[in-house]
């Protein structure tokens, strides 16, 4: 039996990287795919009531980890156009949450609220991450006439000086307006998003903490601390020893990859992926999903072969072996694997691959 502390600090990693209220509506939206997860089967019985639509894959900031702001080769920007998102929601009916954003500013994708509305009219609830730095009081106003349901805010202090510390080339001024702006005219329409204030922490901007949650509680938003996640060997950068000791600030994580099971990932161009680490363009798995006229044709897509040797890499009886051109998930580490490569011989740090050891320094001077 595990350790209770294992399970508790195990809840912990979970919770401050989702929202623990969509965690078990992902779950309890298909028992049989839970099911299907839980016995880490190769095939899944239905399709997932929950997709991850990358509406853009540009962005307007140049945060120092990620790859859309590194602006790394391999990544052609794309904006998914409504016809093609709109064609993709039709493809499954089950759909009851779809998260709008992966490694862009979603907003800069001109259709973004034809999308909203769209799964608006069919009940389908959306998640949009935005850095809010782009955009004036008269976007805000369009936010609050077709919004997501939920709305998170990625900001990562309470002034400048701290804030472009990670979100380098974004406008605090700027954001700090379209807070109040958007938090006035929730109150005054009553309608709107519901707003999270997503805070990641480092050791340069700790101390902002307190101001920004009593800003939040002002506004009228749900505020959320979590350690920004880093590399291991990036952790000395942004983090002192105390918290890296006590916090989750490497992507690992105690449990079966999720993706493969609860949540279909599309990148903008309309290509399937394995999870929101594939950003690249050859981390396409297919054609574009507007290849496709029927529910059964994406089920039977869902259940291909490579998507099915993904799900391998958790099988309880697979093991680790020598791959000559090994797919994304069997060198990933932030899961733990049975199969694919092993990870004591390759190791392998997925989401940051060979562009994260480039010399440059990732603290803002």
């Amino acid at each position: 039996m595990k350790n209770p502390l294992h399970s508790i600090q195990l809840l912990k990693k979970i919770v401050t990287r989702y929202p623990l209220v969509e965690i078990a509506r992902t779950v309890l939206s298909e028992p049989r795919l839970a099911w299907a997860y839980q016995r880490r089967s190769r095939t899944v019985p239905c399709l997932p009531a929950r997709m991850m639509i990358d509406p853009c894959n540009r962005c307007n900031l140049k945060c120092p980890l990620c790859p859309t702001g590194r602006r790394i080769p391999g990544i052609t920007p794309v904006h998914m156009p409504f016809e093609q998102f709109e064609h993709i929601v039709n493809l499954n009916p089950r759909l009851k949450m779809i998260d709008l954003f992966n490694l862009g500013e979603p907003f800069l994708n001109k259709d973004i609220f034809r999308m909203t509305a769209y799964c608006g009219l069919r009940g389908i609830r959306t998640g949009i991450h935005t850095n809010l730095s782009a955009f004036d009081e008269e976007f805000v106003e369009r936010i609050i006439e077709n919004p997501p349901t939920r709305l998170h805010l990625s900001i990562d202090g309470a002034r400048q000086e701290t804030y472009e510390i990670y979100r380098q080339n974004g406008d605090f001024n700027r954001v700090r307006n379209n807070m109040e702006r958007l938090s006035t005219r929730i109150r005054e329409k009553g309608k709107g998003p519901v707003v999270e204030w997503a805070f990641l922490y480092h050791k340069h901007n700790h101390q902002d903490l307190q101001e920004a949650e009593a800003w939040a509680r002002r506004l009228g938003f749900k505020f959320f601390a979590r350690p920004l996640v880093v590399p291991q060997a990036l952790i000395p950068d942004w983090h002192n020893e105390e918290t890296s000791k006590k916090e989750p600030v490497s992507f690992k994580a105690d449990v079966v990859c999720p993706h493969l099971w609860l949540q279909m990932t599309v990148r903008p161009n309309g290509a399937p992926a394995f999870c929101c680490f594939g950003y690249l363009d050859k981390d396409d798995l297919a054609e574009p999903l507007s290849s496709l006229s029927s529910p059964g044709q994406l089920l039977e897509l869902w259940n291909s072969s490579v998507f099915r040797r993904a799900r391998h890499c958790f099988d309880k009886k697979a093991v680790y072996r020598e791959i000559p051109d090994p797919i994304l998930c069997e060198i990933c580490t932030n899961y733990p694997r049975t199969g694919g490569l092993d990870p004591n011989v390759h190791p392998y740090e997925t989401p940051f691959r060979e562009w994260i050891n480039d010399p440059v320094d990732p603290v803002k001077k």
